[in-house]
């Protein structure tokens, strides 16, 4: 519609696109269907969405992260009122500089979804947005980034939305807004909440119940509440997901020791931070349909850990930074089926890594397939010996971290194997010999970590065959040197990161250095080099 596709090019007009995103937004054109990220009816004409969502990437972890490599930024024109049936609005992950969130957007009272988060706002955020009562979805949070500065004095306003299912607002300031509870228990239809990172000041510990029963997940992660585990949180008994993480519960009211017992729906389960988790009676009555289970740095104990008993649905478990001491029993979970285990930074007291992962030699590959373990994290548990060749076997594993133990020996030639890695830290060791050419096989290798072992040897090209996809290598203290086979070798990896400490590089500056125009962290200090650097080299963006 002309009146629409005026307001659309006014909007534009408003905003920074520094990429050209909106290089089809052209009033010579009728058809809606050419202009990025907008959607509108095919009959009538009218918009109905703007998608102009960042872009954002996957994590290691399994999350996302705007990686804002094409943002948007500028001021939100309110011709976007003349958008009478606009009823999609996402502007997240993307750059607005700080500006306060626009009170206009509250008049825009056909939104069914509003998503602004991870862009860039500041200031209170404007309670005109309770005129939006027809909103499904409301995100103003971050992702768990800290830059945003966003805040509310109270949230009464939030009680006009009856038909809010998800409402994020993550890092969003309610440290003044003790109403939050209150206003909350008004949501019925509320199935997603995401309160991470808000500055909560009242958990309300001692309320028994809340009215959303519908809620299936619930974040309260990164707020320093230093209470009681709330009563009302053992009454939801459609909870899918709960992350309390480093919320500092020290205990549970002493009738609810066993109230997990009540969340049989439980699939994901993120208490990290808890004193409350270190009791038997509080493991015992964990679901056994759990996925993801994740206490670390909760002070627990083996003996305390063998009060787990069969959770056979069990994908992800983090048990770090506790106090175990003894492999994890068969009784607790099926290791077989696990995907990522992190126990780094308990004290296994020197036992060998094969002993510790041994059960693993018991496990079936099903249908000729690889076991599925994708992410293992041993870090500091002090351990020691060889790399056990099953290892070897793991061909789905993506995160390989082994650092700060005792183990020795080479690293073994199998690595290259491990065709799924993108992760591999086995820094800090006693590790010997060269490294295997087949290090060079791991076309998914994004992250080389060696740092300080007793590797010796010389290294060529052949070792970077593959390794198209390398961002970070930290082999630094180690007795290595590196010579490439064709003096013009330009690899095939553009690095942001390098540490090759004492190795052997010199006496000329290297020429495949020259190549790695996006290097921001560079180490080269003893490595053998008295040539000048070259002077274009300082042009690069160097730490």
């Amino acid at each position: 519609m002309e009146g629409e596709r005026q307001a659309l090019l006014e909007f534009k007009q408003g905003l920074i696109d520094k990429t050209d995103r909106l290089a089809s937004w052209v009033s010579e054109d009728r058809n809606c269907g050419r202009w990025a990220g907008i959607v509108c009816d095919n009959i009538t004409g009218h918009v109905h969405g703007i998608h102009l969502q960042g872009s954002s990437s996957p994590d290691l972890r399994g999350g996302y992260y705007c990686d804002r490599t094409r943002p948007l930024g500028g001021n939100l024109s309110t011709s976007l009122l003349d958008l009478k049936q606009l009823g999609h609005l996402d502007l997240s992950c993307n750059n607005f500089g700080g500006i306060q969130v626009p009170q206009f957007i509250g008049s825009l009272t056909n939104l069914r979804y509003l998503n602004i988060s991870a862009s860039y706002f500041s200031g209170i955020i404007p309670p005109h947005l309770g005129n939006l009562s027809r909103l499904h979805v409301l995100s103003l949070g971050c992702f768990h980034e800290s830059y945003e500065d966003t805040r509310m004095m109270n949230m009464q306003w939030l009680s006009n939305l009856r038909l809010l299912h998800h409402l994020d607002m993550s890092s969003v300031d309610l440290s003044t807004a003790i109403d939050w509870f209150q206003v909350i228990n008004t949501l019925p239809s509320l199935t997603e909440l995401h309160l991470s990172d808000c500055d909560l000041m009242d958990i309300h510990p001692h309320v028994p119940s809340l009215n959303i029963t519908s809620l299936s997940l619930l974040d309260l992660s990164n707020n320093d509440l230093s209470s009681f585990m709330p009563q009302w949180i053992f009454s939801m008994t459609n909870l899918v997901s709960l992350d309390v993480s480093r919320c500092h519960f020290h205990s549970i009211i002493h009738d609810n020791m066993d109230g997990f017992r009540n969340l049989t729906s439980l699939k994901s389960l993120h208490v990290s931070e808890n004193d409350f988790m270190n009791s038997s009676l509080v493991l015992k009555g964990l679901s056994s349909n759990l996925v993801s289970l994740m206490i670390n740095s909760c002070g627990v104990s083996s003996s305390v850990l063998n009060s787990l008993h069969n959770l056979t649905s069990l994908r992800i478990l983090d048990l770090s930074v506790n106090k175990l001491t003894k492999k994890i029993p068969k009784s607790v979970v099926d290791i077989c089926n696990l995907r990522e285990i992190d126990l780094s930074y308990n004290d296994f007291g020197n036992i060998s890594l094969n002993y510790l992962l041994g059960d693993f030699l018991e496990c079936k590959s099903h249908n000729g397939r690889s076991l599925p373990l994708e992410e293992l994290d041993l870090t500091g548990s002090n351990i020691s010996g060889t790399i056990p060749d099953f290892i070897g076997k793991l061909t789905s594993m993506r995160i390989l971290v082994l650092p700060s133990n005792r183990i020795y020996g080479p690293i073994p030639h199998w690595i290259g194997r491990l065709s799924s890695l993108e992760y591999l830290d086995l820094s800090f060791n006693r590790l010997d010999g060269s490294l295997p050419d087949e290090l060079g096989y791991l076309s998914k290798l994004q992250t080389l970590k060696i740092t300080n072992n007793l590797l010796t040897g010389i290294i060529t090209d052949a070792h970077f065959g593959k390794l198209a996809n390398l961002i970070y290598i930290y082999g630094g203290g180690n007795n290595l040197t590196l010579r490439p086979r064709f003096a013009n070798w330009i690899p095939s990896f553009q690095l942001r990161e390098l540490d090759l400490s004492s190795w052997g590089l010199g006496p000329q500056f290297p020429l495949w250095l020259h190549s790695q125009t996006r290097l921001i962290v560079l180490y080269i200090s003893n490595t053998g080099i008295s040539s000048a650097m070259p002077s274009h080299f300082g042009n690069h963006s160097l730490n």
